[in-house]
């Protein structure tokens, strides 16, 4: 299998005024800079005077995305003295398992004369960037010889997984621990939702780094506790160790969002613009999600317009940011300048369709949604379908929506579902909100509904006047033992959210 690849790159000296270990620190300096054709066109120069060597390979081969490319150099390496080399072995494996061909991985594995550590925690590391963890649990009970990089990756697996109780057990079996292990097991106790010991393991720490905080803060987003990430980041700057990066600030604006905290946001965006961490586009796209779930359009748009360097993230934020607000024909004028810069993506179109849903643009959305996969090669998802079961549901075609449940090709969720009942309690619609009720038990059953789907088919019944069905469904939530979920509002004083249920007489 040959190598075939275009480029009209060249080394800056004459291909016979180049030595093999020149050429070497050519190809792996390109390869560095994320130049892959160029590193490549470089090793095929090289060898019209000189044969690759063990240098050589595990350069190019970590570059390898494409298992193609992958393969025609597994077959130039067969064909030399260093097939049985083991760092280009080991770096095979690797590539195999960065392409997810893992039974490739193991098979050069297992034809390895002689394997030293690092050999086998690349196997190890293979089955368990793959998720099989099982199988990974075994390898490492089998390793020979373990290292801490051994237990690090182990704990890694348990960690993405949430296994906290056997992240901990073999945290605690380790002869060793550097921060990799720490910042791991706050990891496994974030996904497992116990944030008291994720805390107490970041309060044990012997040293942090950015990574530490930021996957504290990280797990506390995901949990939902908004105040515990502003506490923690203001913590982060006030002890002045480690500077928080672009990362603590996108998850700390994404708790001022999720709160609707305006002026703790804007202090952060100062900070922010102080520390230069604007120049993020992470950063960028978090300013206008917060300024946009915070009611401010102004400085969203701000934000948007004022930022240099825009990509498909920051303008996906901004036409969703349009769409929360009502504004449908803005948002689609700013796709029509986002395609002038950037290719859309599957996000794009469910902000775009969320837009058109909440201005009544039912032409103009119905036109996206069919040109999606036909004129910008984006694969309809669930998401879609059900912003367009909600852009006709609102607008009262009830019917229309219906055939979209009924010959989509996924088994309708839970919120597509809602979106058309919803829009049947608003229309009256007791038919066709009876045939979504139907594929509701189908897929959920009587067990699986919660407060919000009982009420839901209990109003139903109430806006068309069957009271005695209406009472009937809020008698089998009732029975069931759930409890509606309580209203709640919240307001916010002095940089404070102070939150109200409904029933809070104080």
């Amino acid at each position: 299998m040959a190598l075939h690849l275009q480029c009209s790159c060249s080394v800056p000296l004459p291909a016979d005024h180049i030595d093999l270990k020149t050429w070497n620190k050519i190809i792996k300096r390109q390869a560095a800079q994320g130049n892959t054709k160029e590193a490549f066109h470089s090793y095929l120069q090289m060898q019209q005077t000189f044969t690759p060597d063990n240098f050589t390979f595990p350069v190019l081969l970590k570059t390898v995305s494409d298992l193609r490319i992958g393969l025609a150099l597994h077959c130039q390496i067969a064909k030399t003295p260093f097939r049985n080399h083991m760092l280009v072995q080991t770096s095979l494996l690797n590539m195999y398992s960065s392409v997810k061909q893992i039974h490739e991985s193991r098979k050069v594995f297992d034809s390895m004369q002689v394997k030293d550590t690092i050999a086998w925690n690349s196997m190890l590391d293979a089955y368990v960037s793959s998720g099989n963890l099982d199988v990974a649990i075994r390898f490492f009970r089998s390793m020979p010889k373990r290292d801490l990089f051994s237990y690090n990756i182990l704990l890694s697996g348990y960690a993405e997984t949430g296994e906290m109780e056997d992240a901990r057990k073999l945290f605690d079996e380790m002869p060793q621990r550097n921060i990799i292990s720490w910042n791991s097991m706050i990891l496994a106790c974030g996904k497992h939702g116990d944030m008291e010991a994720a805390r107490k393991v970041f309060d044990e720490m012997p040293e942090r780094n950015v990574i530490s905080w930021n996957t504290l803060l990280g797990a506390y987003l995901k949990s939902g506790l908004f105040e515990e990430v502003i506490l923690v980041f203001e913590t982060m700057k006030a002890e002045k160790t480690v500077p928080p990066d672009y990362l603590s600030v996108t998850t700390a604006l994404s708790a001022c969002a999720g709160l609707g905290l305006l002026e703790k946001g804007r202090e952060i965006h100062v900070y922010a613009l102080d520390s230069r961490l604007t120049l993020s586009t992470h950063v960028t796209t978090s300013l206008i999600d917060m300024y946009a779930k915070c009611g401010c359009m102004v400085s969203f748009l701000n934000v948007f317009y004022k930022s240099k360097v825009k990509d498909v993230f920051c303008w996906n934020a901004v036409i969703s940011g349009l769409a929360l607000h009502g504004y449908g024909v803005a948002a689609l004028k700013v796709f029509d300048e986002m395609l002038q810069r950037t290719k859309p993506d599957d996000i794009t179109f469910i902000a775009l369709l969320s837009a058109c849903s909440h201005s009544g643009l039912i032409k103009e959305g119905q036109a996206l949604f069919e040109s999606m996969e036909t004129d910008y090669n984006v694969t309809r998802k669930m998401e879609h379908y059900g912003c367009m079961v909600d852009l006709l549901g609102r607008a009262g075609f009830l019917e229309s929506a219906y055939t979209i449940i009924d010959t989509m090709p996924f088994r309708p969720g839970r919120s597509v579902l809602g979106a058309l009942l919803s829009a049947c309690v608003n229309y009256r619609d007791l038919e066709i909100g009876e045939k979504v009720v139907k594929i509701l038990l189908s897929i959920e059953g009587e067990d699986g509904l919660n407060d919000g789907d009982y009420m839901m088919v209990s109003n139903l019944y109430a806006s068309c006047d069957h009271w005695d069905e209406a009472d009937r469904w809020r008698a089998m939530m009732n029975d069931s033992g759930i409890i509606k979920t309580a209203g709640l509002s919240s307001i916010e004083v002095g940089n404070r959210v102070h939150k109200f249920l409904a029933g809070n007489l104080h």
